[in-house]
């Protein structure tokens, strides 16, 4: 492989390698439509669009948004047209993104993340997919997931795991099939809005990453065979540096494609030049 390119899918029969180790997480870009013009995402390793799930959902009412001390409350609810509405929309976008595309799969039910995979395994420009686990997900449920995917797919998959169950949840992630782990889902918080509404959901900013670099360290020392991804309120680049000497391979930017895309693309440029 090229000086700086990384692995995401060792031993695997396709393999998923990346330019570089900075990549667009899940809900940064949408599915490749919500990029910001300044945004050049051939600049990344590797992008992840989505969530996917089989159905359209309409996501959680208003407010969803609340700013905290460390960054901000969002309440999104997965909203997403459905895989095959996605597909005949944005689709055309995916094979021009000038870098790998993974594609976020967010279903729980069996049968229906099986349909998602499957549509999206033969749309052009997907190299991959990332298994989406909620909070109340268990060792059984990922393993079950797993298996249905990898019947649906030849093309690897990484599950991202919430940072509070990372340790818990990786072994049986990496021993069900999956090429790697995510590290990780947001945690949950609360924010007030200045009316006095509360907004409970998905943290992100800066105040994630502590929380995050602890829960990719415990998964880490678990020594596994697959591949280790950050998420999680990654702002500058020694944070970037931090995850990778950590023992990430790679590491996705969320809140910061949001609120300074240049700098997004200045963190990933910084690091392919080691």
């Amino acid at each position: 492989m090229a000086e700086g390119a990384v692995e995401l899918a060792p031993g695997h029969k396709i393999g998923l390698p990346l330019t570089g180790p900075v990549m667009l997480a899940a809900g940064s870009i949408g599915y490749g439509e919500a990029r910001h013009r300044e945004l050049e995402t051939g600049r990344f390793g590797g992008v992840v669009v989505g969530p996917f799930t089989r159905r359209s959902r309409g996501g959680s009412p208003p407010p969803r948004l609340a700013e905290t001390l460390g960054g901000l409350v969002r309440r999104a609810g997965l909203q997403n047209r459905g895989v095959s509405a996605a597909m005949r929309r944005y689709g055309r976008l995916w094979p021009r993104m000038g870098c790998p595309v993974i594609a976020q799969v967010a279903d729980s039910e069996l049968q229906e993340a099986a349909e998602t995979v499957g549509r999206l395994s033969v749309a052009d420009g997907i190299a991959g997919f990332e298994l989406l686990c909620q909070p109340e997900t268990s060792e059984r449920e990922i393993g079950r997931l797993l298996e249905v995917l990898l019947l649906e797919t030849d093309l690897p998959v990484l599950v991202k795991l919430p940072l509070a169950q990372g340790a818990a949840l990786a072994s049986v992630a990496i021993e069900s099939g999956a090429a790697g782990v995510v590290v990780g889902s947001p945690p949950i918080g609360a924010g007030m809005r200045a009316g006095g509404q509360t907004v409970k959901g998905e943290m992100f900013g800066p105040g994630v990453f502590p929380m995050m670099l602890a829960a990719l360290l415990e998964v880490k020392a678990l020594g596994l065979s697959g591949s280790l991804i950050a998420c999680g309120g990654v702002h500058t680049q020694q944070q970037a540096r931090d995850c990778l000497q950590a023992g990430a391979d790679a590491l996705q930017l969320d809140s910061l494609v949001w609120v300074e895309p240049t700098a997004a693309v200045a963190l990933a440029v910084s690091l392919d030049n080691g």
